[in-house]
């Protein structure tokens, strides 16, 4: 049985902080084999930079980065974003290449675990194409060995999260939410088989709306004004879902979920 920690959207320079300290009690208490999080929001709110991420898989020790629709906001991604250890939304539309939603990785202990990333289709921007075709799409390249096969569904609507899981039951060991940045407890097992929780919520300010100073995120509802549209910085918290996997046939045994406060904050 194989422990893989799977981090809500880290948001921001806060969310970085409270990723650290969050991982570093995960570490102790639970001892991940691997850990997968949602990077698309760690550099101030939007994408991702080179720095950034070198410092999340190099000193912090992240296996894994998922990411979602802010993916290209920070353009040096395009200086990284063939790295093993980052994937992209298969099927947005300005992902070039589909087999970007895909990373086949290893834990420490040589297990090895099929990343992949997906996008909403209902309530986001773009034409991105069906997730349920793409995802058959990648299970046709994951090799027969890898049994442990994890998904992050970047999506707004809930119930196209919980389509997916149920349309993946039995053949993928985990399924995951992000982008809303709320946690939902809704975790179960389908099919005694495929672990899923519609989000795993947001590693970052949760004195905020979704993770924005809320001064600033009401005045842009009311008005459309932009200004000072930045990450808060209070209430910090570390969001994620634990997922016990069965190496040898990938079936997900039991999930828990965590919330960390980071005191201090």
């Amino acid at each position: 049985m194989i422990k893989l920690l799977a981090i809500g959207d880290v948001m921001g320079r806060p969310g970085r902080q409270a990723l650290v300290k969050g991982l570093d009690r995960a570490r102790e208490e639970l001892n991940p084999d691997f850990v997968v999080m949602n990077g698309e929001n760690v550099a101030g709110g939007f994408g991702i930079t080179k720095k950034i991420f070198e410092e999340l898989i190099g000193p912090v020790g992240i296996d894994c980065i998922t990411t979602g629709n802010h993916w290209m906001d920070k353009k040096d991604i395009y200086e990284f974003r063939d790295h093993p250890k980052i994937v992209l939304p298969a099927n947005m539309s300005n992902v070039d290449e589909p087999t970007r939603g895909l990373r086949l990785l290893e834990t420490k202990g040589g297990v090895r675990v099929a990343v992949m990333n997906l996008i909403g289709k209902v309530f986001m921007k773009g034409d991105n194409s069906s997730p349920f075709d793409m995802a058959e799409r990648m299970l046709d390249l994951v090799p027969s060995y890898c049994k442990v096969r994890v998904l992050d569904i970047h999506a707004e609507a809930t119930s196209e999260k919980q389509a997916l899981g149920q349309f993946l039951a039995g053949r993928v060991s985990a399924v995951y939410g992000t982008h809303s940045h709320v946690p939902t407890a809704d975790e179960r097992i389908f099919k005694e088989y495929t672990g899923f929780v519609t989000d795993l919520g947001m590693t970052g300010p949760y004195d905020s709306v979704i993770g924005i100073d809320a001064t600033s995120a009401i005045r842009r509802m009311r008005t459309g004004d932009k200004k000072n549209f930045e990450p808060a910085k209070n209430d910090l918290n570390f969001y994620a879902m634990l997922f016990e996997i069965n190496e040898q046939t990938g079936a997900c045994h039991a999930l828990h979920r965590l919330r960390f406060p980071i005191k201090d904050s």
